[in-house]
């Protein structure tokens, strides 16, 4: 998820300059890999998926495998649990451990390097889903700054229904944000930090928001009941759809759900470390 947003300008080649603040939580699809057969072959369960020639998960491997491993026939299967257009990540985050389960499986004939430029070519967000933990992206998104991480966290994620078009979202903003970063986020880069940092020192804003409220008015309707509901801090992720609130103790986050809209569910997530995301990865044991 993103905890601060922030779009600076645009670059040459079109993509819109960012500073935002990358955090990984313990929301996940399942994904089953199996090697055999011909080609890429993939099975989705969830709703909203793109249909496979525009899977990130199926691009990931074709990538791979046209790379690394040309006769390989890869078999996907996809249970889809983190919200599609949402501004989650989730096919980034599946594209991203596609390429490393196949890198895994095939005996690591990629580079980390190489596996990190074949994820910068798929999306700007695959390459955080390398790293995980708290980061701070710059550029597309795709420049990572490894930030000390907050301790264990609760925040709740409030999932309305109806997924976002990123492209539209950018498309209509009305100009670029001159602002420097929250000052502490400037803290976090100091090389005086050592050790975990408050969560609160990552909470900043979003400047897709207010343009994503005017488009989809429901998404600001969901916005508003989770102030009234007495969150402490609440923004949009990524383009959204979903908001990531924070709450004073878990009965405050638990009382809130029966606040929501008709639809909206609010479900309480937890931060996931940057160790807790690469020890699913032999690479990251080593």
């Amino acid at each position: 998820m993103n905890l601060h947003l922030q779009v600076v300008g645009r670059r040459p080649d079109g993509y819109h300059e960012l500073r935002t603040v990358f955090q990984t939580i313990d929301l996940e699809d399942r994904i089953e890999l199996a090697l055999g057969g011909r080609g890429v072959e993939i099975e989705c369960r969830g709703a909203g998926l793109p249909f496979a020639e525009e899977n990130l998960a199926v691009r990931a491997a074709r990538l791979f495998a046209s790379r690394w491993a040309p006769r390989l026939g890869i078999r996907l299967r996809l249970d889809k649990r983190i919200p599609v257009g949402g501004g989650l990540g989730g096919g980034s985050s599946n594209a991203a451990t596609v390429l490393l389960a196949l890198r895994e499986r095939c005996g690591f004939p990629a580079t980390r390097e190489e596996l990190w430029e074949a994820a910068r070519s798929l999306g700007a967000d695959v390459p955080y889903f390398l790293l995980g933990g708290a980061a701070l992206g710059i550029g597309r998104g795709d420049e990572l700054v490894p930030l000390p991480e907050p301790p264990l966290s609760r925040l709740w994620l409030a999932v309305p229904p109806l997924a976002i078009d990123t492209g539209r979202v950018f498309r209509s903003l009305p100009g670029l944000t001159e602002a420097p970063l929250a000052p502490s986020i400037r803290r976090l880069l100091g090389p005086q930090r050592r050790g975990p940092s408050p969560l609160g020192d990552f909470l900043g804003h979003n400047d897709l928001q207010a343009t994503v409220f005017r488009l989809y008015p429901e998404v600001a309707t969901v916005y508003d009941s989770l102030v009234a509901a007495g969150a402490c801090w609440v923004s949009l992720s990524g383009s959204g759809a979903c908001l990531v609130a924070r709450f004073r103790g878990a009965r405050a986050g638990e009382l809130a759900r029966k606040a929501m809209p008709p639809g909206v569910e609010l479900r309480p997530v937890f931060t996931l470390s940057r160790r807790a995301w690469l020890e699913r990865w032999p690479e990251g044991r080593g």
